[in-house]
């Protein structure tokens, strides 16, 4: 009860607002409109009259601002006829109340019916049945969805029939028609905006959602970020040429100067640009995630990814200091990610031995030695391979993973101890030119047989 009774003071505010526009423009159906000779008399006289030598300067409003066109008088529709033949057939055409005839009160009174009628049956659906609807499905998007844009969705029918069922009017006045128009387009414009700008935003929650149970909502939130405000300017922009063009402004000037400032933005701002740019893309594409060891050999810079920002991203060094990359720079280079796509590492150190050795017998003796030291992965592969033979020696190639890149330095130490240990203990001959170990710490991650022909380690 308590909803009906808003509904009917609502529906009697309307009806006082109304009242309150026609009386000021009625144009009863039985008023004679002037002829146009008279008219056009009538406007001869008044510009004679104005016309003063000197003036004709003065800039008039219409060559300011483009003239408004008023609305056109609806053509009576079927239900309007009957009406209007009701009411001769009754003798009542003549007779008026309140400044308005039998037929218009029954008109505004139809409308009136159309306009709640829309109401309530947007009520009735977005708090009805769309809600049973929407409970039947296992997702809750679909409930967000109603959630943002019922009260919008529904407001925005009621403004749409109100503004039909004012145009069917002939007794109201151009003007106020016009007038109505522009009230009834603002409020189109501002409740498509705001449903937009509320699904925009419900957009990026979801989106946070889904990276967080993902686990990448850190990479991800500058990206949503952007994306996000980059959908509002694009709502704006819309509001504004939509309203500039309802006024019968120009758009042609405000594209032209909004042009302008981008292009001034643009070159004033171009490096920031080209890194949020190359941030946008880094996070689409992925190349590392934060937490992840990276090296970038042209930059001379090696350490952990801490943040990834739109304009730059920020990698903790080994030797605990901030590096702080622009993402430009970051886009152009080389990029070597020890974290993907796990952070397993094999590595590899070259030994070198003299001939007089047993081939095979240095090869047991290194794998051996090799497997023997704590944090070499010994389920995975272990090699001593002899590869390359020399004037004086015969290189042999040892390779083994640790779990971690983190571990590299600490296990290579071990296994280097581990096999010089090894080869000491047998009596293996070292290289009679060197007579003395070289150990060269450059080792080379897994990968192609690149990567193992520049191996540089060396014992």
């Amino acid at each position: 009860m308590k909803k009906l009774e808003t509904c009917l003071l609502k529906c009697s505010a309307l009806v006082v607002a109304l009242f309150a526009l026609t009386s000021c423009g009625v144009q009863p159906t039985v008023t004679t409109a002037p002829t146009p000779s008279q008219t056009a008399n009538a406007a001869d006289d008044a510009n004679q009259a104005l016309e003063l030598p000197g003036l004709n300067v003065i800039p008039t409003l219409a060559e300011i601002a483009p003239t408004r066109t008023p609305v056109p008088t609806a053509t009576p529709d079927a239900l309007t006829e009957e009406i209007i033949q009701m009411v001769q057939e009754t003798g009542l055409s003549q007779k008026t109340l309140f400044w308005l005839g039998f037929a218009d009160w029954i008109n505004l009174g139809i409308s009136l019916l159309y306009v709640l009628a829309g109401y309530l049956i947007g009520t009735w659906l977005i708090r009805w049945l769309l809600p049973r609807l929407v409970n039947r499905t296992k997702t809750n998007l679909d409930d967000r969805l109603l959630q943002v844009s019922a009260n919008e969705l529904r407001w925005l029918a009621v403004v749409l029939i109100f503004r039909f069922s004012i145009v069917r009017l002939n007794f109201i006045h151009p003007s106020v028609k016009l007038f109505i128009a522009d009230i009834s387009f603002f409020l189109i414009v501002f409740l498509i905006a705001w449903l937009l700008w509320r699904l925009i935003n419900l957009a990026a929650q979801q989106a946070n959602e889904r990276t967080s149970k993902i686990g990448h909502q850190r990479e991800a939130d500058s990206l949503i970020t952007l994306i996000t405000w980059a959908l509002r300017l694009i709502v704006i922009i819309s509001v504004i040429v939509l309203t500039l063009s309802h006024f019968g402004v120009n758009i042609t000037g405000f594209a032209f100067i909004l042009g302008v400032i981008i292009l001034v933005f643009s070159l004033a701002g171009r490096d920031i640009l080209t890194d949020i740019i190359s941030g946008a893309m880094i996070l689409i594409d992925q190349p590392f995630r934060i937490g992840d060891r990276l090296e970038l050999p042209s930059l001379d810079s090696w350490g952990d990814v801490v943040e990834i920002g739109m304009r730059s991203t920020k990698i903790l060094s080994m030797e605990n200091r901030m590096v702080v990359l622009p993402n430009s720079l970051i886009g152009k280079d080389q990029v070597i990610n020890y974290s993907y796509p796990d952070p397993s590492y094999f590595n590899l150190v070259k030994v070198m031995v003299a001939y007089d050795n047993d081939p095979d017998q240095v090869s047991q003796i290194l794998e051996t030695a090799i497997r023997s030291v704590e944090g070499v992965q010994t389920e995975r592969d272990v090699v001593a391979w002899l590869m390359e033979l020399t004037e004086y020696q015969m290189i042999y190639w040892t390779a083994w993973w640790v779990a971690t890149y983190q571990d590299r330095f600490a296990v290579q130490d071990r296994v280097i101890r581990a096999m010089m240990r090894a080869l000491k203990n047998a009596g293996v001959i070292l290289p009679y030119q060197k007579g003395r170990y070289d150990i060269d710490m450059d080792s080379e991650r897994r990968g192609s047989k690149k990567e193992w022909d520049s191996g540089e380690n060396q014992v």
